[in-house]
C-alpha cells in the first residue's frame, strides 16, 4: 500500500468511530480478547471488527488473530503515521479524541498470563493506560490536561484560590509509572505506621510516621494474611488496614529514686517519663517487606514539587494495580470537585 492509498484507507475509518476504537487498542498491542473486554462487546464482534480493520488497510489473511497481522498494521503505521503508534501522541489522543468510545475502565482487562503470572508493563504503556482510564472517568469536564515529553499533569480547570491546582501529574519512566496527588486527597485512605522515638528538638518522646502505605482494597486479606511477624500483632488482629497504627509502645515511667528524693528535699521537682519499648527498631523497620508487595504501595513525599503543593506519589509497575488506584483514586477526585 503506498501513501495515497493509506491516507484513503485512513480518512474512510475516521467516519467509523467503533472502526478507530479497535484500531487504537490494536496499535497499543492489546489482544482480541482484551478488546472485547474493554469494550463490552462480544469476542466474535470484535474479531470481524479487527478483520475489517485488516481489510480496509490491504491486510490479509486466513487467521484474523495471527500475530503477523499485527506486526503488519504496526508497520504500516511506522511507515506513513509513526506518532499514531509510539507514545500515545496527539495523533491518538486530540485528533481523533471526539471520534472514539470511551473505554470502561472497570472492565479494562489486567494482563495476565496463561499460567497467571502478572507482567509488567512499559512505563509507556501504563502512561497510556491511564490518560484512557481518566478519560473514561470524564476528568475532562474538571481538569485540563498539561503535557511534556516525560509528564501529564491534570489541573483544576476552576481551582479555588490558594488551593492546589495540580490533582495529579504522571511521570514516565522505563518500567513504571510514577504518579502524584496531594496527601489531603490520599491521607484518609491510607494505612500510617508510627514510631515512639526521643526527639533531641523538643527533648521528650514523640510519635513520628514512618511509613504511608495504601492497601488495595481486593488485597485487603492478602495483606493481612501475608504481613511479617514483627507487624501481626498490631494489624492482623484488628484487620487494619486504614488510619493510624503504632509499631512500638510507649509508657510511663515511674522517676527514680534519686528524683524523688530531691525533689522531697526541695530540690527542682522532675515530671515523670515516658519510654518507649518495641520488638522493632528503626533499623529493622522495612517498607518493602511489610507484606506481599501485590497487594500494597509505598507513598512517598514526592520532593520534585515545592512544599506548598504537598505532593505525595507512589511508583507503579503493573497493570492492574494502576486500573485499581485510578479506578478508586479517580472516584475520589470527580466526587471530591
Amino acid at each position: 500500500m503506498n501513501s495515497p492509498q493509506f491516507n484513503e484507507a485512513l480518512e474512510r475509518l475516521r467516519k467509523a468511530p467503533r472502526k478507530v476504537e479497535v484500531l487504537k487498542l490494536l496499535l497499543a498491542g492489546y489482544t482480541n480478547n482484551e478488546i472485547a473486554q474493554s469494550r463490552g462487546r462480544a469476542k466474535g464482534t470484535v474479531r470481524k471488527q479487527i478483520s475489517n480493520v485488516y481489510k480496509d488497510f490491504g491486510i490479509k489473511s486466513e487467521f484474523p488473530g495471527d500475530r503477523p497481522l499485527r506486526d503488519k498494521l504496526k508497520d504500516l503505521f511506522l511507515k506513513y503515521k509513526p506518532e499514531w503508534v509510539s507514545n500515545c501522541s496527539p495523533a491518538i489522543t486530540n485528533e481523533t479524541s471526539n471520534q472514539l468510545g470511551k473505554v470502561n475502565y472497570d472492565a479494562v482487562p489486567s494482563l495476565v498470563s496463561s499460567g497467571n503470572e502478572i507482567l509488567e508493563e512499559s512505563g509507556e504503556e501504563l502512561m497510556f493506560l491511564s490518560i484512557n482510564i481518566l478519560e473514561a472517568l470524564g476528568f475532562e469536564q474538571k481538569f485540563k490536561m498539561s503535557k511534556t515529553s516525560q509528564y501529564v499533569g491534570y489541573r483544576l480547570k476552576n481551582p479555588e484560590k490558594g488551593s492546589n491546582p495540580y490533582q495529579i501529574i504522571l511521570l514516565k519512566q522505563k518500567e513504571r509509572l510514577s504518579i502524584s496527588i496531594p496527601l489531603d486527597i490520599l491521607e484518609p485512605h491510607l494505612l500510617n505506621l508510627k514510631y515512639w522515638e526521643y526527639s533531641d528538638a523538643v527533648e521528650e518522646i514523640c510519635l513520628c510516621t514512618k511509613g504511608r502505605f495504601w492497601v488495595l482494597p481486593n488485597k485487603k486479606d492478602i495483606f493481612l494474611e501475608s504481613l511479617h511477624l514483627n507487624y501481626w500483632h498490631i494489624l492482623q488482629v484488628e484487620g487494619k488496614t486504614v488510619g493510624d497504627c503504632c509499631i512500638n509502645t510507649c509508657y510511663k515511667k515511674d522517676p527514680p529514686l534519686e528524683i524523688m528524693w530531691a525533689a522531697m528535699n526541695g530540690y527542682e521537682e522532675y515530671e515523670r517519663r515516658y519510654i518507649a519499648f518495641s520488638n522493632i527498631t528503626l533499623e529493622e523497620f522495612n517498607p518493602e517487606s511489610l507484606s506481599d508487595g501485590r497487594a500494597y504501595l509505598i507513598v512517598n513525599y514526592d520532593e520534585r514539587f515545592n512544599d506548598k503543593w504537598n505532593m505525595w506519589k507512589v511508583s507503579i509497575n503493573l497493570k492492574e494495580v494502576l486500573q485499581e488506584f485510578f479506578s478508586y483514586f479517580g472516584k475520589v477526585l470527580m466526587d471530591k470537585h
